[in-house]
């Protein structure tokens, strides 16, 4: 029999670059001389395209699945039961005994197939919990309680995981203590994304964009896809009451692309404003724009399940000035350590707080400093995911 390996499951893969959950914990096994088998789909996520299984490590599997569109859509909810059936007849014909599953929820279904086979076959399995399905996918639609019905499934699976895990990891406090209310065998574990300034300096010195920005004008960015759980309109309406009120040198970038991109161009051509959308960059691409940036922006909509996001992490990391308007733990770390300034769900909030920062030079220097201690010290990946990576190990 072949020697045991850790299997890692994950419904989202994308370049080994990317500063995603599964790469992060991928890369920090692989350091510590960890044998691994990645499994997830052929179907990349982000930019809805198949992907090219030859630029990525041998430890790699992909499974074959359906593509979608939408991020909203039936035809994305059967591309994942689709791959968790795959997941499941996969699992059964390994040719070895895994030491450990490790499996990255959502989807409920593919951590369902996860705990099935881990009870078959007495093998642990750790879950890592970084969104909440699929509470964070209906909390704003306004099928609401129709969407509650019909994926009460969603719900069940997601519960019986929860319940199931030997290891409980999750991205953020609230996750941890989510996930703890149906799980009494083992502690719930908060483990924030974590920040690598080294890599960082890496990729951004190697992004291929030739990027001008005139002297004295201000970028205020927003990073990330351009879904409809952001609340773009906020953001615009802000910017323009900036620079009608205050006169100021600023543009808006957006770094990303999405659905919401022709709501961003119309009103960028209606009101005249300097407003960029940069389209889909690749990680390096995207942080090379993001170290030009004075202001970072993290804006969702009201009511929102997003307890830490991604962008926050990446803002960190390039040690930018952050407004943000969710509540919880960024709402806290931003107290905490003044790296930024926190504002309410509306276009005169972001606009008071956007008039303090751009008119206080050394309110800016002062922040961005401090943000530097936070990514090389605070949220460094080695720190936060030590107890993690020597529980997978053992």
């Amino acid at each position: 029999m072949e020697h045991q390996k850790i299997v890692i499951v994950s419904l989202f893969y994308y370049e080994a670059s990317d500063n995603i959950r599964i790469s992060t914990v991928y890369n920090l096994l692989k350091e510590k001389k960890a044998s691994i088998e990645l499994i997830t789909t052929d179907f990349n996520h982000r930019t809805k395209r198949k992907h090219d299984q030859n630029i990525h490590p041998g430890e790699v599997t992909f499974l074959k699945v359906p593509r979608y569109k939408k991020n909203l859509s039936l035809g994305r909810i059967y591309s994942h039961l689709v791959f968790a059936f795959r997941l499941k007849s996969y699992l059964k014909k390994l040719s070895y005994t895994p030491s450990k599953i490790y499996c990255i929820v959502p989807t409920a279904s593919s951590g369902l197939a996860c705990a099935n086979y881990c009870r078959k076959n007495k093998i642990p399995m750790a879950i890592d919990v970084i969104d909440l399905w699929p509470e964070s996918l209906i909390i704003l639609s306004r099928w609401r309680k129709i969407l509650q019905f019909f994926t009460y499934p969603m719900y069940w699976m997601a519960r019986k995981v929860y319940r199931a895990a030997d290891l409980v990891y999750a991205g953020s406090k609230e996750y941890a203590d989510f996930a703890q209310k149906y799980n009494n065998k083992t502690r719930a574990l908060p483990v924030y994304l974590g920040t690598d300034v080294g890599r960082y300096n890496d990729l951004v010195s190697s992004g291929s964009q030739k990027i001008t920005k005139p002297a004295g004008q201000l970028w205020i960015c927003f990073g990330g896809m351009l879904g409809n759980s952001y609340d773009i309109d906020v953001i615009l309406e802000g910017y323009h009451m900036l620079v009608k009120k205050d006169r100021v040198n600023a543009k808006l970038i957006f770094i990303g692309d999405g659905q919401e991109r022709d709501k961003i161009v119309q009103y960028k051509e209606e009101n005249h404003l300097n407003i960029e959308v940069t389209g889909f960059l690749d990680y390096a691409g995207f942080l090379h724009y993001l170290s030009f940036a004075d202001i970072a922006i993290n804006s969702f909509k009201e009511g929102t399940r997003v307890a830490y996001s991604y962008k926050f992490n990446d803002y960190i990391t390039a040690r930018i000035p952050i407004v943000n308007n969710v509540q919880g733990e960024m709402t806290e770390l931003i107290e905490k350590y003044n790296l930024g300034r926190n504002f309410a769900h509306s276009a005169d909030s972001l606009y008071a707080v956007l008039h303090e920062l751009t008119n206080n030079p050394d309110l800016l220097s002062e922040i961005k400093k401090n943000a530097t201690f936070v990514a090389g010290e605070v949220l460094d990946k080695k720190t936060v995911y030590q107890e993690m990576i020597q529980q997978l190990m053992h």
